[in-house]
């Protein structure tokens, strides 16, 4: 909930700070990549994910006349997530901000996101429930011939939203680096 304030407070900041802004952007799918994860620190097992994700331009954007500039987008993925010998779906949908140019370079990202693995129990941990809450914040490097270089730190909990009193909520953060081409 705090990273959804955030981003809100951001995009209201920006909007009311650049003199010139479009609300016309193009909106579709835009980027298709593959990321590889591994986890910050052990709890019961070392985790780790691979996954395949599209990203989905929203039709707004916020720019300044330097051309830097808010851009929301929307997400999913699907992936594998891996702990000891056992390997578990996960899939996720969520959305973000990118401040960025529309040119190669250097961009950033926040995002948050709702994250569904397919069994609540394996690996020797309990994750609480099979719903997990992400939050992520990234870097990523436009090249000139589209490829795009990222890396991303993450954490998914259940938040003890759903099993409030005495329900494990072990969380996972995340380092991913990821490749993705950009339309």
């Amino acid at each position: 909930m705090l990273i959804l304030f955030i981003e809100i407070l951001i995009i209201s900041f920006i909007g009311s700070v650049f003199p010139v802004f479009s609300l016309s952007a193009e909106s579709g799918w835009n980027e298709v990549g593959v990321r590889a994860n591994f986890q910050v620190s052990s709890k019961i097992n070392y985790f780790r994910q691979y996954d395949a994700f599209a990203v989905y331009g929203l039709p707004w954007e916020w720019r300044g006349s330097s051309g830097w500039g808010i851009t929301p987008n929307a997400n999913i993925s699907l992936g594998l997530l891996n702990g000891g010998a056992e390997n578990e779906f996960i899939t996720s949908v969520g959305t973000a901000i990118a401040l960025n140019k529309p040119e190669p370079g250097i961009s950033t990202e926040l995002g948050i996101n709702a994250n569904v693995l397919n069994r609540r129990y394996f690996a020797g941990q309990d994750f609480g429930s099979i719903l997990q809450f992400g939050a992520y914040l990234g870097a990523n490097y436009l090249l000139t011939n589209g490829l795009k270089i990222g890396y991303r730190l993450q954490h998914i909990s259940n938040g003890h939203i759903f099993y409030p009193n005495g329900t494990p909520n072990p969380g996972l953060d995340m380092h991913m680096i990821g490749i993705s081409y950009v339309f």
